[in-house]
């Protein structure tokens, strides 16, 4: 099989277990027959239930009864964990899978931001790795930092930045550093917290969510590494070398749905 051959069917694979997750999604909370999932689906019981295994290895299912299947809610975040997430923000659960990914890889916290046209900020609505205890003794000390990690101007930082020079038309003219960030498709500047970075690149199309041929906005979210930063090496080719691929797989992989199960969050 040539490399072609083999990454088309990897991808079939894929979509046939990203179908019975969203089967399970639709089915909603509580345990549910394997019939009720296969019905929910275009493959066999047999097929299906493999597929159930497949999650059930990942840990993102679990078996309550023999032939019932549940889906494990996605970890919520300590209760003291700061409020970094916007309270308008609606749970996206493909996105949470590519925050938590990227977290795992990088162990630094990953936030992702969407954008408000009504007002011109940009809103966090998710983020993994914010329980860590370092980041949460330091934004004990920095309330205003939290806010506005949650909710600035467009303008402010680099998940901002990142969403405002992709919504620029292209024979817009763009002062320096936003032509340099869309050549780049990727951002840098400190944080609001004191000693830590953001680095920033564009979200097209969040994971799962439709597109709409000819009619895709530029961009629709920025997701962000906010690292320390003395971070080893140069973080912005190392995180948005990494973020890029990260997002790019990510879309490609979910399952586009007919309708859209989740929408960017709306300002307050």
């Amino acid at each position: 099989m040539d490399i072609g051959s083999r990454s088309s069917h990897q991808r079939k694979e894929r979509d046939r277990t990203n179908a019975v997750l969203h089967a399970l999604l639709q089915l909603g909370p509580g345990p549910h027959k394997s019939s009720e999932i296969t019905a929910r689906t275009t493959m066999d019981e047999e097929e299906v239930r493999r597929r159930l295994l497949q999650l059930f290895k990942a840990k993102v299912c679990y078996r309550p009864r023999f032939g019932y299947w549940e889906l494990r809610p996605v970890p919520a975040a300590p209760t003291d964990t700061p409020g970094l997430v916007h309270p308008s923000a609606t749970p996206l659960l493909d996105a949470a899978l590519l925050l938590e990914t990227l977290h795992s890889r990088t162990e630094q916290a990953v936030l992702l931001h969407t954008y408000s046209p009504i007002t011109g900020e940009r809103l966090c609505i998710g983020a993994a790795g914010a329980h860590d205890v370092r980041l949460r003794r330091e934004l004990a000390f920095a309330p205003r930092a939290v806010d506005r990690l949650r909710r600035a101007p467009l303008d402010s930082d680099a998940p901002g930045l990142v969403m405002l020079a992709n919504l620029a038309g292209h024979d817009t003219p763009l002062r320096e550093d936003l032509r340099q960030i869309r050549s780049t498709q990727v951002a840098l500047t400190e944080a609001p917290l004191p000693g830590w970075i953001l680095v920033s690149v564009p979200v097209r199309r969040l994971p799962g969510a439709p597109a709409t041929p000819g009619a895709e906005p530029r961009v629709v979210a920025a997701v962000s590494i906010l690292a320390p930063d003395h971070a080893h090496g140069d973080p912005l080719v190392a995180y948005g070398r990494l973020m890029r691929n990260a997002v790019q797989a990510a879309i490609e992989s979910s399952v586009v749905v007919a309708h859209p199960r989740f929408a960017p969050a709306q300002a307050a």
